[in-house]
């Protein structure tokens, strides 16, 4: 997956994603093409890094997904940012939907449509919901696989270093360097969250906790709100 000068870097922030990361990594490297893929690990205790595998750079960080995924950032050679969860798999065309939205020079960055990897009512309209907000208001989180510029994301400065609430901040500023686009996909991404800790339970809190950002709450109270626990 070694590429000299790549188009895309594929930016994976980790902490203890033994259970996903094998899977995502081999996903990615049966793309049809050569990006640049590189995970930061914010100092995982299980088996992440182990089951990386070859081609890939490894990068290690104090743990916070702003952090981590600005190390990455730093270190990538690719003129393209793509931030990836462990959890979340690019459809088979995404890297090319990119480099096609990207062609337009208006456009600084985007976001995916998001699909959740279980069936039912419930996680339809969970995803609808999402990407409505997200066509709506330009706002992406970071299971929709935010993607940038890279020369527009380091004049920005990046992701802000909170606790959470980044990916709002982000999305939001990076409509300073142009219009930004919410691209087909979808991306499909784990619903592990909502199965650990309740369906009902997790939208509400996911809700909440949005609420509570705007009216003022600071990110790292609301990050108190919001575990880290891994299925």
């Amino acid at each position: 997956m070694k590429n000299s000068n790549p188009g895309i870097s594929i930016i994976i922030p980790t902490y203890n994603e033994a259970g996903t990361i094998k899977t995502t990594i081999g996903h990615l490297k049966n793309l049809n093409c050569s990006p640049e893929v590189i995970v930061v690990d914010g100092g995982s205790t299980d088996s992440t890094l182990s089951l990386i595998g070859a081609g890939v750079k490894i990068l290690q960080s104090p743990k916070g997904r702003a952090v981590q995924m600005n190390a990455g950032a730093q270190a990538a050679a690719g003129e393209i940012l793509l931030f990836l969860h462990s959890d979340t798999r690019l459809p088979d065309d995404g890297l090319q939907q990119i480099t096609t939205a990207l062609a337009n020079q208006k456009v600084a960055g985007g976001a995916f449509k998001l699909r959740f990897d279980q069936p039912g009512l419930f996680f339809y309209l969970a995803a609808l919901g999402s990407n409505l907000r997200a066509a709506l208001t330009g706002i992406y989180f970071g299971d929709q696989a935010i993607f940038a510029r890279r020369r527009d994301f380091l004049r920005l400065g990046g992701y802000p270093a909170v606790e959470l609430m980044e990916d709002w901040i982000f999305s939001r500023k990076l409509r300073l360097a142009g219009r930004t686009v919410l691209l087909k996909g979808p991306v499909i991404t784990s619903a592990r969250r909502w199965l650990t800790y309740g369906k009902w339970h997790t939208a509400w809190l996911l809700h909440k906790i949005k609420f509570l950002y705007l009216l003022g709450v600071s990110p790292a109270d609301l990050k108190r709100l919001y575990s880290d626990r891994r299925r």
